[in-house]
């Protein structure tokens, strides 16, 4: 997008804590923009985890795991959006707890009276996309999980990092997203049409 926009994704990737980057990377695997879909085969799913350490065995997804991390990446996507202030799609939301019936977890307690949520399935890739709801349990207790949004424009929906002091941000950039957004209330509101949010 430009200078400023990787500038102000650099500064991101600085402040933000591994558990939410976990979440934001994960939403982000498909960009809307530019109709780049990074979970097309299965195999993209198994190496995406892999990647991240969640998945340590030679285990290949399914086209089942895939269809259901896709359907656990739009309703977390909705969610960010209710964070961001604006209407999340209901129907995603509702099939995220959905998919949440097909995720059993269980508490496990460490050495240092910490708990983690862990798989309580056999299916490893399930197993793996566990680690989405573990990363959002230490956010929330964090106090960071809410700084974890969807970006404003309707044709965006990027998850970000909102590290505004008064955590008020509602695009991905103000340089990218923020700026096109501006610009078409202004244009709107010298046409006297009403404003587009695309």
């Amino acid at each position: 997008m430009g200078a400023q926009t990787d500038l102000a994704f650099q500064k991101e990737d600085d402040v933000i804590p591994p558990a939410l980057r976990l979440v934001r990377d994960f939403v982000n695997t498909v960009e809307y923009q530019l109709d780049d879909e990074r979970l097309k085969e299965p195999s993209d799913l198994s190496d995406w985890l892999r990647a991240r350490g969640l998945l340590t065995s030679a285990v290949t997804a399914t086209p089942e795991d895939l269809a259901f991390a896709k359907k656990l990446r739009e309703g977390l996507r909705g969610v960010l959006e209710l964070h961001a202030g604006h209407d999340a799609d209901a129907s995603s939301i509702q099939r995220l707890n959905e998919a949440l019936e097909e995720l059993p977890v269980r508490v496990s307690f460490g050495e240092s009276e910490s708990f983690g949520l862990v798989p309580a399935s056999t299916r490893p890739v399930r197993g793996a996309l566990a680690g989405m709801l573990d990363a959002v349990r230490q956010s929330t207790e964090d106090g960071t999980w809410a700084r974890l949004k969807a970006c404003a424009r309707d044709s965006c929906r990027w998850a970000y990092y909102d590290h505004s002091r008064n955590r008020s941000s509602r695009w991905c950039t103000m340089a990218g997203c923020g700026n096109i957004v501006k610009m078409q209330k202004a244009y709107a509101a010298r046409k006297g049409r009403p404003q587009a949010t695309t």
